[in-house]
């Protein structure tokens, strides 16, 4: 995204009057140009908000997630509108790409949820590294480190593995750990089993109302799932917070917003 480090878009502009002490304008000069920027830029509320909101998945939800801080998120900002490389963590590269969540590949490369849940927090243990990198047909290397620079490469992975699996008759497997998840989704979101077995595949979502990306069709399903009940509420839901943890027990919170 481009990313405005400008004085239109920072907090130290107090209609038009530098409040700040950066390098550009002095404390109390009239801005008469709201393009340019300076050492001591801070973001705005309102440009805050959108940064937060709408920055590159791979920047956005190392935030959310808390695995980095404000300053990083965005050193991160600035180096990703400059066009340099950013580490992004293979699985989270994976569902974007793919469309697999680490429920999916659970499923796919026959292993645990939590087998799963401990390769995207801690790494790939080396004994599942050949399954992994053959199965899913992804350099063993790539398990290691990836950047965004790597995203080709690994759309063209991708097209080789739908070349030689069916996703969707492998995803149909069911091991006892899935269909026990779903009941526990069922019982958190409140849902039918059948629409709870669909949002059992989203392992972790941060969601906000306005949020650009799109959305897979099993976190769709669960955002228009608490949608309708809060409309039936009269509510309107604005955030969505949604994760699994390493025992594939669900944990979901909702903010709403009364309709008057």
């Amino acid at each position: 995204m481009q990313f405005l480090k400008q004085c239109k878009t920072c907090e130290f502009n107090f209609s038009g009057i530098c409040a700040g002490h950066g390098n550009t304008y002095k404390y109390g000069d009239t801005i008469t140009d709201d393009s340019l920027s300076c050492d001591d830029w801070g973001a705005n509320l309102n440009y805050f908000t959108e940064i937060t909101t709408c920055a590159p998945w791979y920047i956005r939800e190392q935030y959310q997630d808390h695995r980095i801080d404000y300053p990083t998120f965005v050193e991160l900002l600035d180096a990703d509108s400059a066009g340099k490389a950013i580490k992004v963590n293979i699985f989270d590269a994976i569902k974007r790409i793919y469309g697999l969540s680490l429920v999916d590949l659970a499923v796919i490369l026959n292993v645990s949820f939590g087998v799963m849940y401990r390769a995207r927090s801690v790494g790939t243990p080396a004994k599942r590294l050949k399954n992994f990198s053959q199965t899913l047909c992804i350099p063993a290397e790539f398990f290691s480190e990836i950047t965004t620079h790597d995203f080709p490469k690994i759309e063209q992975c991708k097209i080789e593995f739908e070349k030689q699996t069916d996703v969707n008759t492998a995803l149909k497997v069911c091991p006892e750990w899935k269909t026990e998840l779903a009941r526990q989704v069922a019982n958190t979101i409140r849902c039918p089993i059948h629409i709870a077995k669909e949002i059992a595949r989203v392992d972790k979502l941060n969601w906000q109302k306005g949020m650009d990306d799109e959305l897979s069709p099993s976190e769709k399903m669960l955002i228009d799932c608490v949608s309708k009940t809060a409309s039936k509420a009269k509510q309107t839901l604005m955030a969505v917070e949604y994760s699994i943890d390493i025992a594939s027990m669900p944990h979901f919170y909702a903010r709403y917003l009364d309709n008057k």
